[in-house]
């Protein structure tokens, strides 16, 4: 590697083959042993997640009516205010993981799902749509 003298001054030459003292040496084998598990690791067919469902508004509004609860009396019990009961309940806020659990736990309700995303492996890379194929699906 080539650098300037004002960068030269904080390393040193090394000759041929040297291995620097604080850099781990690993033989070829392991380093290719560990690449093709991050391939595997990497390009995993199925993921499995879990989402917040999409009428969470309604299930927190049913589960708080159902408990007979208005919307003041859940926010203490879970020690929120009124006013993010009320924009869940109307669907303008997204709780996060903290209030979720809250108001799993106290509502007795599942407010999230799980979700599996399949991946298809393409041998192929995916080409763009060509001139060619324009025309001749003009034809």
């Amino acid at each position: 590697m080539n650098v300037c003298d004002d960068c030269a001054k904080f390393g040193r030459e090394l000759k041929k083959n040297e291995i620097p003292k604080d850099v781990k040496y690993l033989p070829p084998e392991v380093v290719r042993e560990r690449v093709e598990r991050q391939k595997r690791r990497r390009y995993k067919d199925i993921d499995e997640e879990e989402v917040l469902v999409e009428d969470y508004p309604e299930r927190i509004r049913n589960a708080r009516e159902r408990l007979g609860l208005t919307q003041d009396e859940l926010a203490k019990k879970i020690l929120e205010k009124k006013t993010v009961i009320s924009k869940l309940e109307r669907g303008e806020m997204h709780p996060d993981e903290k209030l979720i659990k809250k108001l799993e736990k106290t509502l007795g309700i599942k407010l999230k799902e799980k979700v599996t995303t399949t991946y298809r492996k393409d041998e192929k890379k995916a080409k763009g749509l060509t001139l060619g194929d324009l025309i001749s699906g003009a034809l």
